[in-house]
């Protein structure tokens, strides 16, 4: 059975009112190393961001650092001192014009990998905070100083004791060579860490998932000073045994039971424990934290369940393709990874989707070999200093950058829903072939790295650059077969305060008379991977006027749409250059196009991640 079949078996039978999706929409998989059939811990993890957002990759070499150096991520955090020496990483950066303090992933060279799923909406949100707390500090500097799973939890613990977390609550995945735990994060100084026990399978969206946790088991469960005394007060957790503590309810003790009944965690819920246990499970209190599973997962495993999502997605014609769904691919998914940790850190390998993973394939990586130049927006340092200021111009449009590739196709898919099956083939052949080739490359390099390390590395890096570029070359030949229709944009800028009109021309071809497409039906504006909301095709403009007319010359009538700037402008960020997209179709056919272009003005961005409600 192909496994498109196999994901869409994976459904809810019950109608959902389409709602706005916030950005509180990653999913993570763990798979303990004794229910992996590769003997090894497995991490899967979908990033879930609106609007302008890129997923630029660094390496970020090992540092020493000087005596009395302090660091200061977010204007509004707390200064935190440096620590001598720190180690190198691979990071995954969440690059959005107004700062991202929640969404980064990393793989340092001790082999920590560090991913984290927002959830907020808890009791007790007045908590105290010294100097502004910390955020986006406790992913980056268990990054850059952990050399294990634990010692991270140790790291970003103390953190927390001197800091506080200012942000709502978050669940932290932090794995390494040998075992993963999830460090689950209450506003203030409020926690508990628990390590994953080897033969477990666990699922997360985006609220607090442990239930029963033994804080007895001081080897495996640390729970943050006077939690469990304050929850017995407060009525939130009674013992079954009065001073034994071994039945705690993390999840009911800090957040209400809505945020685990919301249909956006609902609904991804239900479809990974289907998937995971066989079971589908109606009532939100009996979704489990984790399950011991008669069979061993796989890779392909963990990459099925960041796929799902309701069978009724594309159902709605005026909706992009997935605006119907709340699995856990859905609309705001960006990027997605799964981990296959190895006992050597080098070894470590990821499979990376670039845009949402049903559409995209993953591509194979080694972390610790460093990603190649096409991935890499700015240099590491640059981009560390601009995490939360960065300049208009890097929200541009850059056709050379590897990752627009796949936005592009998934831009077009979300719209030319009919071409999704012909997508899935390419993915499918790309990505059996690749998971033929890793047992044998791995060993390669485990044979070279006994004579050089740097040869090692050398042959993993060469590896990485071939396979995203294999990826693009096929994902970029599929795309120009089913979007070979082009626009352009009569203007060489748009004012996104202007009330004036700008024209967009669609060529005819060959294969398309343009003056023919629907003009009830024809959208133009920012593409599905730049819209915040989750939207229907309403939600961009539509044009005032529409004239045929010979625009190149060729001997045929194009179609000439005239839009209202601003409209067309609506979501678009002053002083970037954008792909401005066109949707429309003809004889049934659906069509996507885009041309680029220079939006007039400057933003007056400032962070505020807080304001904006951003906890990702």
């Amino acid at each position: 059975m192909k496994l498109r079949a196999s994901l869409m078996a994976c459904a809810i039978s019950s109608a959902l009112v389409a709602l706005p999706l916030s950005a509180m929409a990653c999913s993570t998989v763990i798979v303990g190393k004794d229910a992996s059939a590769t003997g090894q811990v497995i991490v899967g993890h979908n990033e879930d961001n609106g609007g302008r957002i890129f997923n630029p990759q660094y390496w970020v070499p090992a540092a020493k650092h000087k005596a009395g150096e302090m660091i200061k991520y977010e204007p509004t955090a707390a200064m935190i001192p440096q620590v001598p020496e720190t180690l190198g990483f691979y990071w995954s950066q969440t690059l959005d014009p107004n700062g991202s303090s929640f969404s980064d992933g990393f793989v340092n060279e001790a082999g920590v990998v560090i991913v984290s799923n927002a959830c907020s909406n808890i009791f007790d949100k007045d908590q105290k905070l010294k100097d502004g707390g910390i955020g986006y500090g406790i992913r980056r500097l268990m990054a850059e100083r952990a050399h294990s799973a634990r010692e991270a939890v140790k790291i970003a613990t103390d953190l927390l004791t001197k800091y506080g977390y200012f942000s709502e609550g978050r669940t932290y995945t932090i794995a390494d060579t040998k075992e993963a735990w999830q460090l689950a994060i209450h506003k203030g100084n409020v926690w508990v860490a628990r390590r994953v026990q080897d033969n477990e399978v666990i699922y997360i969206p985006n609220n607090f998932m442990m239930d029963k946790v033994d804080a007895t088991d001081t080897e495996n469960v640390i729970v943050s000073p006077g939690l469990i005394e304050r929850s017995i007060q407060n009525g939130r957790y009674k013992p079954a045994t009065p001073g034994v503590y071994s039945d705690f309810n993390f999840r009911e003790a800090v957040q209400p039971a809505e945020q685990r009944a919301v249909e956006y965690n609902f609904s991804r819920n239900q479809l990974a424990w289907e998937y995971i246990t066989g079971d589908k499970i109606t009532d939100a209190e009996q979704f489990p934290y984790s399950f011991t599973p008669d069979k061993k997962f796989t890779v392909q495993d963990v990459k099925n369940i960041l796929r799902l999502h309701e069978d009724r997605i594309g159902n709605d014609e005026n909706g992009w393709y997935h605006h119907l769904g709340f699995g856990p691919c859905r609309v705001t998914t960006h990027e997605s990874v799964v981990f296959e940790i190895n006992d050597v850190p080098e070894l470590i390998t990821s499979y990376r989707a670039l845009a949402r993973p049903c559409e995209t394939p993953y591509v194979p990586f080694y972390p610790l070999a460093k990603p190649g130049k096409s991935m890499s927006f700015m240099d590491a340092a640059t981009a560390t200093a601009e995490q939360f200021n960065a300049r208009d111009s890097r929200f541009d449009y850059h056709p050379e950058f590897a990752s627009m590739t796949f936005v592009n196709n998934a831009n077009t898919l979300e719209f030319q829903r009919d071409d999704i099956d012909d997508n899935w083939d390419v993915i499918e052949e790309l990505e059996e072939k690749w998971a033929d080739e890793q047992a044998g490359l791995r060993e390669q390099a485990k044979t070279a790295m006994k004579v050089s390390k740097d040869h090692a590395m050398a042959i993993l890096h060469r590896y990485n650059v071939a396979k995203l570029n294999e990826a693009s070359g096929a994902i970029q030949a599929h795309l120009d077969e089913i979007a070979p229709h082009k626009v352009v944009i009569l203007a060489d800028e748009i004012d996104p305060k202007s009330s004036a009109t700008v024209r967009f021309a669609l060529l005819s071809d060959d294969d398309l008379d343009a003056t023919k497409i629907d003009q009830k039906h024809t959208w133009g504006g920012v593409g599905r991977s730049s819209l915040t909301t989750s939207g229907v095709m309403a939600d961009l403009a539509q044009p005032v006027a529409f004239t045929a007319e010979d625009v190149n010359g060729d001997g045929k009538k194009d179609m000439v749409m005239t839009f209202v700037q601003k409209d067309l402008a609506r979501f678009m960020l002053a002083g970037a250059v954008y792909d401005a997209w066109l949707y429309t179709s003809e004889g049934g056919d659906r069509i996507a196009a885009f041309d680029t272009v220079q939006i007039k003005g400057q933003t007056n961005r400032k962070y505020s991640n807080r304001e904006r409600g951003h906890d990702r």
